[in-house]
């Protein structure tokens, strides 16, 4: 990449600093719970407009979308903009929607997940667009993506199927700590059920009782999670029993129904399939006819739209020597003097793009992936600046690494 380029982006970037950290500390301001996320959604739209984005609207299921540019090469930068709830257990040492700033960090429900990308990614828009125009060599959407924490994907799988925006690449801006992530474990929701025969309780062995028939499936799925082998560079998968409801005419009968309810996380050569068949093998040994079943996820958008997905996120991975993962790791040195690779271990919207679609996919961004969902949450400003060179200089790093 040649250095009149970044030294040109880099600068213009730096005299946007006061700007990138009022606009992160008023993303915090507005609380933008799943769901509730009108506000948030209206106030980015209205900053892109601002900044001279080419369009800048709202779409069929309420995600912020912002395009620059024309160009042949189509790169997705998105940021889920709605956050986990606040509850009254935790502790706060800073109020969660004050996005106060206290010795160069800042502090607030979203400053680690994931509301400084979206702030880093419109400021880098604003400034391709002050030096470039309209002569860019790419095509730039950025996207705000509501209802990310109920339904990891579906934000991204909405625009590709419903808005027929489909990206070649694509930047997320979950946390990172300022290294280039290049996969995550997928994770699947699924239930096994199990019914028997009810009796009263005096006469319990007139029935069948259905908590007894799920006992031994419970036992034995423990003990699977602690066979799962692990594969690099995502680790292992695991197994986890997470809901048990069972049901009875009344409390003096025997048990006609069991449910159970599992979280899997899938790691490499682990897919809906071999999840699904490992089930059936433990149902088969203690000869049960109980059943595996995968739920599908629902809900609502802010406007009103409603979805269903099946619970399945599928693992996605990419080599370092991927040319999405080379572009992204040359500009992280020219952006912060290095450059890091990892991969997540909780799901992100990327088991749409990566997963179902298989469009080459990475992370960066500021923040400790450890500290999401906690009133632990702090941001280095400086490691937002950071992030955000990294933002203005990458679509151009991956154009010239699609073009040699």
């Amino acid at each position: 990449m040649e250095n009149k380029v970044k030294e040109k982006l880099f600068s213009a970037v730096e005299s946007e600093k006061e700007n990138l950290f009022s606009l992160i500390q008023r993303l915090i301001q507005i609380r933008s719970y799943s769901g509730e996320e009108k506000e948030i959604v209206e106030f980015i739209v209205a900053k892109m407009k601002e900044f001279g984005f080419d369009e800048s609207y709202h779409d069929g299921f309420g995600n912020a979308i912002g395009r620059i540019g024309n160009g042949p090469i189509k790169i997705m930068f998105d940021a889920h903009i709605d956050t986990v709830k606040v509850t009254e257990t935790e502790n706060w040492a800073h109020p969660p929607f004050g996005g106060e700033i206290v010795n160069g960090k800042m502090y607030g429900r979203g400053v680690v997940d994931e509301k400084p990308a979206m702030a880093g990614f419109m400021i880098a828009g604003k400034v391709l667009k002050q030096i470039y125009g309209n002569n860019f060599p790419f095509t730039l959407y950025v996207v705000g993506s509501v209802l990310e924490e109920d339904a990891d994907g579906y934000p991204l799988y909405h625009i590709i199927q419903n808005e027929k925006i489909k990206p070649d690449y694509v930047v997320l801006g979950e946390p990172t700590d300022l290294k280039v992530y290049r996969g995550q474990r997928g994770r699947m929701e699924l239930k096994i059920t199990a019914t028997g025969k009810s009796a009263h309780g005096a006469h319990n062995q007139k029935g069948i009782n259905a908590i007894y028939k799920m006992a031994p499936i419970v036992a034995e799925i423990e003990k699977l999670d602690k066979k799962l082998k692990p594969k690099k560079p995502l680790g292992k998968g695991s197994i986890t029993v997470s809901q048990i409801s069972s049901k009875a005419p009344s409390t003096c009968s025997v048990a006609d129904y069991c449910q159970i309810h599992l979280d899997r996380r899938m790691t490499i050569g682990e897919n809906k399939n071999t999840v699904v068949k490992e089930l059936k093998a433990i149902i088969k040994k203690y000869k049960s006819d109980a059943k595996v079943s995968i739920p599908n996820v629902e809900g609502t958008s802010w406007k009103g739209t409603e979805f269903s997905q099946e619970a399945y996120f599928p693992t996605w991975v990419y080599d370092e020597n991927h040319p999405l993962v080379d572009a992204a790791m040359k500009t992280s040195k020219a952006a912060i003097g290095k450059a890091k690779s990892g991969v997540w271990s909780f799901s992100t919207n990327g088991v749409a793009t990566a997963g179902h679609f298989g469009i080459p996919t990475i992370g960066f961004a500021p923040g400790k992936e450890e500290l999401a969902h906690s009133s632990k949450e702090e941001l280095i400003l400086n490691d937002l600046l950071k992030a955000t060179k990294f933002y203005s200089l990458f679509p151009f790093e991956m154009v010239s690494n699609v073009e040699h």
